[in-house]
């Protein structure tokens, strides 16, 4: 007997001896006096073992039936759904297949397949908390996360994943690598769907900031930085990936979900990948479930001011000098002045190069568009790569493997 019913037989025991009465006892028991008549005739009838519950010792009521039981571990064992979590799972199990199971009962029955393991977890870090910005778009934190996205289907790229600070309403795209070019173009699509934000907030990586020894963020500026200057948008590098702890969260949420749903839906290369993202409202959906709303109601977010041009602003922007024979070089390519603007005193003067995203290039002196001719391309002697675009000029070649009766491998006496 538990302890509960021991103590209800010694109440009833008081009652059989006159020291109280039924309605007293109701009081102590915290029980409807109906309800203690009802059980102290059993116990007068049938002595203690009237008090024990007749369930103890048989299954429950509520336990799920063998089949749902037995269909739902062929499910969580099939290959498409390898290393999906319970609860993603139990979404998925009732978005694809109508069955509706909490995240613990899913859980229980991937430990019984084999397919989920028990885990100790580890003593946590503790960091600073700090608070959530009050307006929409007052802070952005931008990062790059290299995946295997496409598992063995593709190759790895990397997802570019900007999230608002005060809402957590995530945005994205894919690219091969994480460059200064991928930050212009997602920066240039996240203005045009949610206006001009305050400030990002982002790592130290060379795209954001120039790191050498001696060189200070007044004096010198990086293509990227650059062109937030000009949009008046703040940038902020954090000092450790703790700091923008938000976007990394969310890397890992969707290293872990958008993995499984482009799994699902059989896609293996960048293209289809942001063409699923726009196609399916991806980000719609992954906000309302994961986005939270600000704590004013004001959007800090500003609209492109008139005569601004996102295609002049997010471009490549250097300073060559124009030697006497009015040529200047840039990227490997001696441009020559054409007749027409030939004049002696631009000798010498430092002519703006505009690179655009394109690929077209543009000269400009004082503002001024110059026409130039290309005269000559020079050896090219190597790209110059950061650290986080090597992988895309070191990538291995994979052997390929050829049977035996292959034509490369027939020798002479060779029977078919």
């Amino acid at each position: 007997m538990t302890q509960k019913e021991v103590h209800r037989a010694e109440v009833f025991a008081r009652i059989s001896k006159h020291y109280i009465t039924k309605t007293k006892a109701a009081q102590e028991l915290k029980l409807s006096l109906r309800q203690v008549i009802r059980l102290y005739n059993n116990y007068v009838k049938f002595g203690r073992e009237a008090l024990q519950s007749k369930r103890r010792g048989k299954p429950s009521n509520h336990q799920l039936s063998q089949g749902i039981k037995k269909q739902v571990m062929d499910l969580v064992s099939r290959d498409i759904y390898a290393g999906f979590k319970p609860k993603f799972m139990s979404e998925k199990l009732f978005e694809l297949h109508g069955i509706k199971l909490s995240k613990e009962a899913v859980r229980q029955l991937m430990i019984q397949s084999g397919v989920w393991s028990t885990k100790c977890k580890k003593s946590p870090v503790v960091h600073q908390q700090r608070r959530r910005r009050a307006r929409y778009g007052e802070l952005v934190q931008i990062d790059g996360s290299p995946h295997d996205w496409f598992e063995d289907r593709g190759e790895r790229c990397v997802l570019l994943v900007y999230i608002d600070d005060a809402t957590g309403r995530t945005f994205g795209k894919f690219f091969p690598v994480e460059s200064t070019e991928a930050y212009m173009n997602v920066s240039w699509e996240y203005i045009k769907k949610f206006g001009i934000p305050r400030c990002f907030y982002s790592d130290k990586h060379g795209i954001f900031r120039v790191n050498r020894k001696g060189c200070t963020q007044e004096t010198t500026i990086t293509q990227f930085g650059r062109a937030l200057k000009e949009l008046e948008i703040e940038l902020i590098c954090a000092n450790s990936p703790q700091a923008k702890g938000r976007v990394e969260r969310a890397n890992r949420t969707l290293q872990d979900r958008l993995v499984k749903d482009l799994r699902i839906a059989r896609i293996h290369n960048i293209e289809e990948a942001n063409k699923f993202l726009e196609e399916t409202s991806y980000w719609t959906i992954f906000n309302q479930k994961f986005a939270i709303p600000p704590i004013s109601q004001e959007n800090a977010h500003r609209d492109l001011p008139l005569g601004y041009n996102l295609n002049e602003i997010f471009c490549f922007k250097d300073t060559r000098t124009l030697t006497k024979n009015l040529e200047i070089q840039y990227d490997n390519v001696i441009y020559q002045l054409l007749s027409k603007d030939q004049v002696r005193s631009l000798r010498g003067a430092q002519i703006t190069v505009i690179k655009k995203l394109d690929g077209s290039i543009n000269f400009e002196h004082k503002g001024k568009r110059i026409h130039f001719k290309e005269y000559c391309k020079q050896v090219y002697s190597g790209p110059e790569v950061n650290s986080k675009e090597i992988d895309r000029f070191l990538k291995e070649k994979i052997p390929r493997v050829v049977s035996k009766s292959h034509p490369w491998k027939r020798g002479r006496g060779y029977v078919a």
